[in-house]
């Protein structure tokens, strides 16, 4: 192994010890006060190496989310038909690991995380909605992606749990009807092909 893999690799390593001792003090302590000196602590290792690694608390923020993404295995749906299973699957990982899902948006707004994790939302939005999205003028074609992706989000989950307030049966039923309603309202409305001149 050369110098330089074993010093990439060690990067690595620490980096990883970082992400998992911030996702613990999160999902252990989610109303306690999170910063690089917190984490550094929880993870034996100084505030600078924790700032060399993540030097903003909003980097520190977005890969907890990317951890947090990557041990429950949420996934954005890539097909039309995906898209109600998954939203409950969705759901229920918000259940499971609902005190952390909590702490994560209140630590959200300091990480820009809504803007990147939404461009990737966006994206696979536009891929399960294709068959919906064809034939329909930009803006309308904006405004059924941005519709969906604000239901399949820890926002709208806490919004029906929080404000609801729904138990977590229910809300995870309202938030499958109200995709339904979406869903059927845009196939209601599919353009019709325009015909060939002749």
């Amino acid at each position: 192994m050369s110098e330089k893999h074993a010093r990439d690799r060690l990067r690595a390593d620490t980096a990883e010890r970082i992400l998992r001792a911030a996702f613990e003090r999160l999902r252990e302590h989610p109303e306690a006060p999170f910063s690089h000196e917190v984490v550094a602590e929880q993870a034996g290792v100084s505030a600078r190496t924790v700032y060399r690694h993540f030097p903003t608390q909003a980097d520190l923020v977005r890969g907890v989310w990317q951890q947090l993404r990557d041990r429950t295995g949420t996934t954005w749906p890539r097909t039309l038909e995906a898209i109600v299973p998954e939203l409950r699957a969705l759901y229920a990982q918000f259940e499971r690991n609902g005190a952390l899902t909590r702490a994560m948006l209140a630590a959200a707004p300091r990480a820009n995380y809504a803007r990147a994790g939404s461009a990737e939302g966006r994206a696979a939005f536009r891929e399960a909605l294709a068959p919906l999205l064809a034939g329909r003028p930009p803006a309308a074609q904006r405004q059924l992606v941005a519709q969906c992706l604000a239901i399949y989000s820890a926002p709208f989950w806490q919004l029906l749990r929080e404000r609801g307030p729904l138990c977590a049966g229910a809300a995870a039923d309202a938030a499958v009807a109200a995709m339904q309603a979406v869903l059927d309202a845009a196939r209601a409305s599919v353009p019709s092909p325009t015909p060939p001149p002749r």
